[in-house]
């Protein structure tokens, strides 16, 4: 038997003898492994020729083109600081493209946008205060709404499905009021109150904020923003009960000729009670052909400015602050005298021609300022009336056969601004001037048009265009396949679409001469 002392003793005489012949060899460096390759000669690589396709245009269907004139190169707007943005929904909560976004009445009655391929719009350089808004397109319902515009207001406009509304109309001692007149959407949609003050509106575009009016005689004209959806209007709409209505008359003695005064009221302070004024009923009212006005269905629990208004005359007095009477009309008469500054001179041509018939306006440059001088309420509160247009905003006439034009600035207040003169004549570049100082003469020169300006639409590559469809142009262009032509020379804001796909748009695009767009 081996013992272990033995086989421990033999392994390592093993590892010794190892050791020795490595140990004892030639030193051998590593080297690096060459892999020998055949020199094979590769193929010079060379730019492909890329061939440029005229891609599809989006959408389907025929071109539609939208061009509206804006002004010649000379052209300036007041100054406004509102803007309004926001998107337009269908009935399934979806953007709605195509979607007209118009401004009614007051001081920028029909200013306006269209939405874009995702509903978007954007309403710049609006008078900050209250507006009312027309939102319509040709695949949707059409409604109206009320917004106040700040310097950056952002609000989406929802056109959703069609409903009936019932609503119970009670008088200001909340009894039920039969031949009341209501209606949504400022008059689109009316019914009348049956014996039981109830009154139904059909065909209503649900939504928020849906705008409802309630006319009464005695009552004050009352508007609530109510949101109405298909889950909320099964049941009977209480609306709260009417107030009696305060009257306000007087007579505008005398005035320098010409148009008839308008009587504009407008409150002082914003509203507490329940529901809102509608204000626009009192708004740029002629008086009658003796200078007597009447107004019925006024808040009682509001102090009211007065104000008359006229071209060509000054005031006195200027306004009146003063509350609708209960139960007899509040009375207050007024005197407008010519105001003895003008803004006169000439229109002439470019060689020297007296040119009549031209269309003179004068406007406020800043408009804000202005009705903010007349009316203190007006840009300090959020006021739920209508901004309104007098005539110290915007003052026309025209050129007599010499040429000559004289403009009165009536009630032209000190410190608000300087005005603007904007003169037109058809075939003609109109013309804009600055007016700081009253009292001198104004010579303005006018120069022919150089020729019709024309828009031709192509496709790149010689592509085949899809047919044009002009459903908004100029009224004096002709329009016909991919050409419009006798355009004046000037800015244009031109949208043109395919389907519900935007293809090219442009809010203040440049148009003289041969005009080309390549799609």
């Amino acid at each position: 038997m081996i013992r272990p002392r033995l086989i421990l003793l033999l392994v390592a005489v093993l590892a010794a003898a190892v050791m020795f012949v490595f140990l004892s060899g030639p030193d051998i460096a590593p080297g690096p492994v060459v892999v020998e390759v055949e020199d094979v000669q590769e193929p010079e690589m060379q730019g492909a020729e890329l061939e440029e396709v005229a891609l599809p245009l989006l959408g389907s269907g025929p071109l539609q083109v939208h061009l509206e004139y804006l002004g010649d190169a000379n052209y300036q707007s007041p100054t406004y600081d509102g803007n309004l943005s926001g998107k337009v929904l269908n009935v399934y909560g979806k953007p709605l493209p195509l979607a007209r976004i118009e401004v009614v009445g007051g001081p920028q009655n029909k200013n306006f946008a269209i939405s874009n391929s995702e509903g978007e719009y954007q309403l710049r350089g609006l008078l900050p205060g209250m507006h009312i808004f027309r939102i319509y397109s040709g695949a949707s319902a059409e409604i109206v709404r009320m917004q106040y515009v700040a310097r950056k207001t952002t609000r989406d406009w929802h056109i959703g499905q069609s409903i009936s509304a019932t609503f119970e109309i009670r008088d200001h001692e909340n009894k039920v009021l039969e031949n009341a007149k209501v209606r949504s959407d400022f008059g689109l949609r009316e019914a009348i109150s049956n014996e039981k003050g109830i009154a139904v509106l059909h065909g209503i575009p649900s939504g928020g904020r849906v705008v409802i009016d309630v006319f009464a005689e005695g009552h004050v004209a009352t508007r609530h923003e109510l949101n109405l959806y298909a889950a909320n209007t099964t049941d009977v709409i209480k609306l709260s009960p009417l107030e009696k209505g305060g009257r306000l008359a007087g007579r505008v003695k005398s005035w320098p000729g010409g148009d008839l005064p308008t009587i504009t009221i407008v409150p002082r302070t914003a509203e507490s009670r329940s529901g809102m004024t509608v204000w626009e009923k009192f708004q740029d009212v002629p008086v009658d052909n003796e200078g007597y006005f009447s107004f019925d269905d006024l808040p009682t629990n509001q102090l009211l400015d007065i104000r008359v208004n006229h071209a060509q005359g000054i005031c006195e007095p200027r306004g009146r602050a003063l509350t609708a009477g209960r139960q007899s009309p509040t009375r207050c008469d007024f005197i407008v005298r010519l105001s003895q500054a003008k803004v006169s001179g000439r229109v002439i041509s470019e060689h020297g021609k007296s040119i009549a018939g031209a269309a003179v306006e004068l406007l406020a440059d800043s408009p804000l300022k202005v009705l903010a001088a007349m009316y203190p309420s007006i840009g300090s509160q959020r006021l739920s009336a209508r901004l309104p247009m007098p005539s110290q905003l915007r003052r026309t006439t025209r050129t007599d056969k010499r040429g000559a034009f004289s403009i009165a600035l009536g009630d032209h207040i000190q410190g608000t601004g300087s005005l603007l003169l904007n003169v037109d004549m058809k075939g003609m570049v109109s013309t804009q001037r600055v007016i700081k100082k009253v009292g001198t003469m104004v010579e303005v020169t006018l120069r022919n048009q150089r020729g019709g300006a024309s828009l031709t639409l192509s496709r790149r590559l010689d592509g085949i265009l899809p047919r044009c469809e002009w459903p908004t142009v100029p009224d004096a262009s002709e329009a016909a396949g991919e050409r419009v032509s006798e355009l004046l020379e000037g800015y244009y804001r031109l949208h043109i679409s395919r389907g519900s796909q935007t293809i090219f748009r442009e809010d203040k695009y440049w148009i003289s001469g041969e005009t080309k767009i390549v799609l």
